[in-house]
């Protein structure tokens, strides 16, 4: 009986683990395209201002 109860403590540890983990990455990932959004909006705006003919 206190081996399943420490077996299922341990799978519901790793599974918390595991949660915490992929939530860090999804943050991350999140943080990232934010941070890409506004380097583009930047980059169009300097585009716009800078007299610069974009090529097609």
């Amino acid at each position: 009986m206190q081996s399943n109860l420490f077996d299922d403590l341990k799978s519901l540890k790793d599974k918390m683990n595991q949660e915490e983990k992929n939530s860090k990455e999804q943050l991350i990932i999140e943080q990232k395209q934010e941070k890409e959004k506004k380097l583009h909006e930047q980059f169009e705006k300097f585009m716009q201002n800078s007299g610069v003919k974009k090529l097609h």
